[in-house]
């Protein structure tokens, strides 16, 4: 199956082909039928092209071609004193600058086309990014995973798992390019002061480490001690807020939400670290404990069902389907599956969420109302597994 993009670089270059033939046919043209303004005119032409294809604004070729037509009659209105030769010459000039604006057009469309499908590539590519590329720290989207995936491990084997967000003080003072600097000497700290076997240091959405095995007395010690070096090491000042499994919450969003609170409070007092038990204790007595006995925990806790919670999490429309990709092993694959899923007549949009592993898993919207009974809703691929109730199909290509 040939791939879109190849088509459209083909097109492009058999374009530039038949500008080039038809520049030549049109000087020829301009030579024999108006000879006093030929060399005005192929001028013009190459105005035409050049203007054109610089695509400064909507519409350049048909604007250039204005005014080369403009240009043209007016210089041979007052070149050519017989009326008929005039008419003869301004007729086969316009002719040949509308030829040359309409291959220009297409051309520039053509280019626009293959822009944006690389643009769309790059945003996938970088959407699937785990790490991030300035400061080789996971990526939030990713270490979110991890924190549910930690999360879980802790409930089956009741081991501790913290988590520990960091924010600057007058953050907001900041400008990006020092934010950069001050993102680039922490994750240097980070990822020299933590277990880099075991524990995970994130950034983008927020910037933190995920603590596995860890509970808030060891992980108050860990980030007491990177934020004494984070504060040596930039020019700004580093705050931080702990809250752990199963002290503080049982769930990934309730831990999420519990850090925040202890950040915050550290933003607002003179402590450098807070933990959630230490942001208001007369409060917190009153709250129950989470009894690690009650909590349900499946049998079998193996690595599908992990990303079968994470995709659970994902909001989905009615005409709304996640499909997780098996066998993805390149950057490559990615328009490949892109080409295949757009051929498939009841595919109506196509979203990349992200990669785990060599599986791609992406959403879809179906003109099917439910994909799960249909027959081969997915030709070239087998359906390995569905799920009705999370709306979410395993698909594996046809050997």
């Amino acid at each position: 199956m040939k791939n879109k993009t190849d088509l459209q670089i083909r097109k492009l270059f058999l374009h530039i082909l038949l500008l080039v033939l038809w520049n030549m046919v049109g000087a020829y043209v301009l030579i024999y039928f108006a000879p006093t303004l030929s060399l005005v005119g192929m001028a013009l032409n190459l105005f035409i092209i050049v203007f054109s294809l610089t695509n400064l604004f909507p519409f350049a070729s048909w604007v250039s071609l204005i005014i080369a037509t403009g240009v043209f009659a007016g210089t041979g209105y007052s070149l050519i004193n017989n009326q008929m030769v005039f008419i003869v010459s301004t007729v086969m000039g316009t002719a040949v600058f509308l030829i040359t604006a309409i291959i220009c057009n297409i051309y520039a469309h053509v280019v626009r086309k293959i822009e944006l499908k690389f643009a769309g590539l790059q945003q996938v590519a970088d959407s699937l990014m785990i790490y991030d590329e300035s400061t080789s720290l996971m990526r939030w989207k990713f270490a979110n995973q991890t924190l549910i995936t930690e999360i879980m491990r802790g409930r089956r084997y009741h081991h501790d798992v913290s988590l520990v967000l960091f924010d600057y003080l007058q953050r907001d003072q900041l400008s990006e390019e020092d934010l950069q600097k001050v993102n680039k000497k922490v994750a240097e700290v980070l990822l020299d002061g933590i277990r880099t076997n075991l524990d995970i240091a994130f950034i983008n959405d927020r910037m933190g480490l995920i603590l596995p095995e860890t509970g808030d007395k060891g992980a108050l010690i860990v980030t007491q001690r990177l934020i004494q070096k984070i504060n040596k090491a930039s020019d700004t000042q580093a705050k931080a807020g702990i809250a752990s499994f199963p002290q503080d919450a049982i769930t990934e969003d309730e831990i999420l939400l519990r850090a925040k609170t202890a950040l915050q409070t550290a933003l607002g007092s003179d402590q450098q670290v807070v933990t959630y038990l230490g942001v208001d204790s007369e409060s917190l007595a009153d709250l129950d404990q989470p009894d690690l006995e009650t909590m349900e925990e499946s049998e079998e806790q193996d690595q599908q069902q992990v990303y079968v919670n994470i995709l659970e999490r994902i909001n989905l429309d009615d005409d709304q389907w996640v499909v997780w990709i098996e066998g993805f092993d390149k950057m490559d694959d990615i328009s490949v599956v892109e080409e295949k899923l757009n051929e498939i007549d009841h595919i109506q949009g196509i979203d990349f969420l992200f990669l785990q592993e060599n599986h791609l898993v992406v959403k879809i919207r179906s003109g099917l109302s439910d994909l799960i009974k249909a027959e081969m809703p997915f030709p070239g691929w087998d359906v390995v597994k569905t799920s009705p109730k999370n709306r979410y199909l395993l698909i594996r290509q046809v050997q």
